[in-house]
């Protein structure tokens, strides 16, 4: 599925024989075939075909490293303001944001994200894409540009945890306001709060089909989101252990039924509605009597059960190491260490499951400190570092060509936000998302951005990077030198001096000439670009 802005033009997608005969310089000029012009469709996305090895330890230094995890791709400023206030004093300053400061930049382009579900109903029957722009443009324009990085970095983690898939059924207007009630008021909050704003969520409801659940109907409780809600959102699965059994899940499914949505029209149609005559009234005992409930007389307590089940879930040691090992998951390691997993958990029940005390833990850990370069970018993460190190400038129009376009490169790339078609969310570890195929589009996608081709010249509302504006000052001596400032002030990772040898030598440039035979040449300069974009340590964390 892809946005209807027409047909891409790509400059060249590298080989299968480039990319083999590149293998043997240590992969770098893996991209240099997509430097030269030409055109072709855009491939399909790949399946890994095997898991890749750990890569080996990164020598980064703290701040930088911090900045890696902590947003959505370091940058001078950051780095720069982590090195003058200390590591716990940025945390602090971005565990105490609230996401405003890219908001300006949305202006009075988005009305659907403050819009009603009924007036989106409205928009659906006229034209859904232009709610699905409108949602995915604002999520990436907040991710490259906003200041409270780690507050966007989480809500992208929370709607991964809270996975909603938009073009589910007809419920394609549902997931605005999901995102703007459910994740962003809570990203940083406490996880009790946002587990039970999920719980009222239409768009929650309708995807996992708890909106007819109804105890006396001919179909009885549907035992969906009581599934999902122990397996995916509380007390979950880690490594093949859980504490739940299906006795669990269908109770917890009688104590939300009646959970479902207005249909009566009017300014609040689709919105949360609780029907205490479809509750179940039997009783129920969670987890051998942990929680439990006496038969009711009517549904009329149904939702104040529900709310009470909602808080012993969230409060339960099982949630709390699930959701410590998806954060370690997410931001250290694919195989975290328990022993981090553990004083996370610890942290999250003390602090009456707030998130920002775990995530200063997490931050400041020693665990952390140890493991830079063990997370590989998901496509949408290398995607948003790519646009937020090369200074893109991107329209915001989310009816527009670059909208659109960005769009069709989360496609093409293999992970569009929003479209997850399963409730697990898009996957945390490189065995996932490594492979030949996977790559190559990288490759290609940031030699186009290089070449200011993301989007169409023909348009007028583009993706614009200046590449000249990125050189550093003063210009180094070399084309060695150059690169090696490149990819440590713009893209924020060590270049080892053979893959710099590489690149040059792919360019057919001399590692001794002057820095001038690469910045005089724009076509050279573009292609530098390209290829860190490329580099294998910028598709690391």
């Amino acid at each position: 599925m892809h946005d209807d802005g027409g047909t891409l033009t790509v400059e060249r997608a590298p080989t299968r024989r480039s990319v083999l005969g590149a293998a043997g310089a240590g992969g770098i000029a893996l991209a240099a075939a997509a430097c030269a012009p030409a055109t072709g469709p855009t491939p399909a996305p790949s399946t890994p075909t095997s898991t890749p090895a750990t890569p080996a330890p990164w020598p980064l230094d703290e701040s930088r490293l911090l900045a890696s995890r902590a947003t959505f791709g370091p940058t001078p400023a950051v780095v720069d303001r982590i090195r003058s206030i200390g590591p716990a004093a940025w945390l602090d300053e971005q565990l105490a944001a609230n996401g405003a400061t890219a908001e300006a930049r949305l202006g009075s382009s988005f009305p659907s994200l403050t819009a009603s579900n009924a007036v989106n109903a409205v928009q659906r029957n006229t034209d859904q894409n232009v709610l699905f722009r409108e949602l995915d443009h604002a999520m990436l324009l907040r991710a490259v540009y906003s200041e409270n990085q780690l507050y966007e970095v989480m809500c992208d983690f929370w709607s991964n945890h809270f996975s909603i898939w938009r073009s589910a059924k007809w419920m394609t207007h549902l997931k605005t306001r999901d995102d703007g009630d459910v994740i962003r008021p809570h990203a940083l909050g406490r996880f009790a709060d946002m587990l039970k704003a999920s719980a009222r969520s239409p768009a929650m409801l309708v995807y996992l089909d708890n909106y007819s659940s109804n105890a006396y109907s001919p179909s009885g409780v549907n035992e969906n989101w009581g599934r999902e809600l122990l397996e995916l959102h509380t007390l979950g699965i880690i490594k093949g252990e859980q504490v739940y059994t299906e006795a669990d899940m269908r109770g917890v499914a009688k104590v939300m039924s009646g959970r479902t949505i207005n249909w009566t029209d009017g300014p609040t149609k689709y919105d949360y509605r609780f029907e205490k005559y479809w509750h179940s009234r039997d009783a129920v005992s969670i987890l051998g009597g942990q929680w439990s409930r006496p038969a009711r007389t009517d549904g009329a307590q149904g939702e104040a059960d529900g709310n009470s089940l909602l808080e012993f879930l969230a409060r339960h040691p099982s949630t709390a190491r699930h959701l410590a090992f998806k954060l370690c998951r997410r931001f250290v390691a694919d195989d975290p260490p328990m022993t981090l997993v553990d004083r996370l958990a610890s942290t999250y029940l003390a602090n009456d499951t707030a998130i920002a005390p775990v995530l200063r833990e997490l931050f400041l850990s020693p665990e952390l400190r140890a493991s830079g370069g063990q997370k590989v970018k998901r496509p949408y993460e290398w995607l948003v570092s790519a646009l937020r190190a090369t200074k893109a400038e991107i329209d915001s129009d989310p009816q527009g060509h670059a909208s659109r376009r960005l769009r069709e490169v989360q496609w093409g790339l293999g992970q569009p936000i929003n479209e997850r078609t399963t409730p697990d969310g898009y996957p945390e570890t490189a065995a996932e998302w490594v492979s030949t195929e996977g790559l190559l589009k990288r490759w290609e996608w940031g030699a186009r951005l290089a070449r200011n081709k993301l989007t169409s010249t023909t348009e007028a509302r583009k993706v614009v990077i200046d590449p000249a504006a990125l050189l550093p000052s003063p210009l180094p001596a070399t084309t060695t030198d150059l690169l090696t400032a490149l990819a440590d002030q713009v893209f924020q990772f060590p270049l080892p001096a053979p893959h710099a040898t590489s690149i040059l030598a792919a360019l057919g440039v001399s590692p001794s000439a002057a820095a001038t035979t690469i910045t005089s040449n724009a076509n050279n300069l573009q292609a530098v670009l390209g290829l860190l974009c490329a580099h294998p340590n910028f598709q690391r964390r």
